[in-house]
């Protein structure tokens, strides 16, 4: 919150127009949630992907001055051996890819099918994105 407050904001010269409330990662979803039903304008810390890309469509805003810093990458780790033991799995992997908006639009269906209810969800998903299908079968 440290970096929201007093980094970012007096960045973009922001810090005597806006104020940033404290909050938890709960409570941001819950507060766009509330302001989009309202048609009110909110502006929420939210990482990419993320599944409330899926249920709203909000508006990503730019970064020049890398107040949040640069983007990070999801990475696969495995053993040393793993590749030997499994050369077929891990050319998949390598090859493995997924954009934001699909893996958002995955986790949204996925939070809202509600726990326990995750391969339904994406049994689902798949058939939304049978080109998705097709890119993860190995060749």
């Amino acid at each position: 919150m440290d970096l929201l407050k007093n980094k970012v904001p007096p960045g973009y010269g922001l810090d005597k127009e806006y104020e940033v409330v404290d909050g938890s990662t709960p409570a941001m979803p819950a507060e766009l949630k509330r302001a989009y039903a309202k048609k009110e304008p909110v502006a929420v810390t939210l990482w990419s992907p993320h599944w409330a890309y899926g249920d709203y469509e909000p508006t990503k805003l730019k970064d020049p001055e890398k107040g949040f810093g640069e983007g990070s990458t999801i990475r696969t780790v495995s053993n040393e051996k793993f590749p030997e033991e499994y050369p077929r799995l891990t050319k998949w992997i390598k090859n493995f890819e997924m954009s934001e908006d699909e893996l958002g639009t995955l986790e949204s269906e996925s939070k809202n099918r509600g726990q326990d209810h995750e391969e339904e969800a994406v049994a689902e998903w798949l058939e939304q994105h049978p080109d998705m299908v097709q890119r993860m079968t190995p060749q």
